[in-house]
């Protein structure tokens, strides 16, 4: 394993800002944002996102007494496109397993995931369930779902960019000078969110070479392992909590998902919350986060 540390910004002694740092894992070289010192916690963004979308979690758990982790996904910079170039779920749950063997002492993480880096999670406790200790999920629709969301014009309306970023010339209407696009879905998804650093950043992200297409192949390669059966749905013992924000499209057919956890599980649905649970909702969702890991993964 190979780390090199680049500081984002000067750190204090009290590790009061994330350090961006670099492992192997999984044959991709990942970037990640490092805060704090202690039990490892995995978070992981999804679209349009970076890893700096957890900013505020990392300094709570790194004052907490955890090892706070945010990677940048594969294909985001600065994490490098991968050369295989793929990015179906059972290459984002090895990304996943292979970075918390890569970074931790024990072989074991608790991992908070949403969207893709949702995706990731479930994957990953159902092909990889020893290395996680506790799980957090928001906003990600579970493969068994999925039946459910296709026979439903109003939510196939509402998840049209699953759709349209398969779509022949997608990444050149999407992939414009300023990325509009960005800014339309941050304001459809998550309308009372406003933070114009952090879309900024976002935009950085996006606009490195490379990233926008790979970003955009994950759309494609979700759907081709639902039409190949490469979709876990399997039974769950990992303690796991799940949020959704009760505007968002995933939360219409979640209660599908609780038959699948044998172990300890809870299903939180947030009213009147979008896309990005942990930001338009920072204190709270923080909160059940941090409770959740207390109560189910104690040091």
């Amino acid at each position: 394993m190979t780390i090199r540390s680049a500081a984002l910004s000067t750190p204090t002694a009290n590790g009061s800002e994330p350090v961006l740092k670099y492992v192997q894992a999984n044959g991709v070289r990942f970037a990640y944002l490092e805060q704090g010192n202690g039990p490892l916690v995995i978070f992981m963004h999804g679209f349009p996102d970076n890893a700096w979308s957890y900013r505020k979690q990392l300094q709570v758990f790194a004052d907490a007494g955890y090892r706070a982790v945010s990677p940048f996904l594969r294909g985001y910079a600065p994490t490098e496109v991968p050369a295989d170039g793929i990015f179906d779920p059972i290459a984002l749950g090895k990304d996943l397993e292979a970075l918390i063997a890569a970074l931790s002492e024990d072989g074991q993480a608790r991992v908070v995931g949403m969207d893709w880096g949702g995706t990731s999670t479930f994957q990953a406790l159902a092909t990889a369930p020893s290395a996680i200790k506790a799980a957090v999920v928001m906003n990600t629709a579970h493969p068994i779902t999925f039946s459910s969301i296709r026979r439903d014009p109003e939510i196939v309306r509402s998840i049209f960019h699953v759709y349209f970023f398969q779509l022949p010339g997608a990444e050149s209407a999407v992939n414009t000078e300023g990325l509009p696009f960005v800014d339309y879905l941050w304001k459809l998804w998550s309308p009372t969110f406003n933070d114009a650093e952090h879309i900024r950043s976002i935009k950085e992200t996006l606009s490195s070479p490379g990233t926008m297409a790979a970003a955009l192949r994950y759309y494609g390669g979700l759907t081709e392992a639902g039409r190949m059966g490469r979709l876990p749905i399997n039974e769950m013992q990992t303690p796991t909590l799940t949020i959704y924000g009760g505007n968002d499209p995933t939360a219409r057919y979640s209660v599908k998902e609780e038959p699948l956890f044998k172990g300890p599980h809870q299903r939180v649905v947030l009213p009147d919350v979008g896309h990005f649970p942990h930001l338009e909702r920072e204190a709270e969702v923080t909160g059940l986060i941090m409770d959740w890991f207390r109560t189910h993964a104690p040091d």
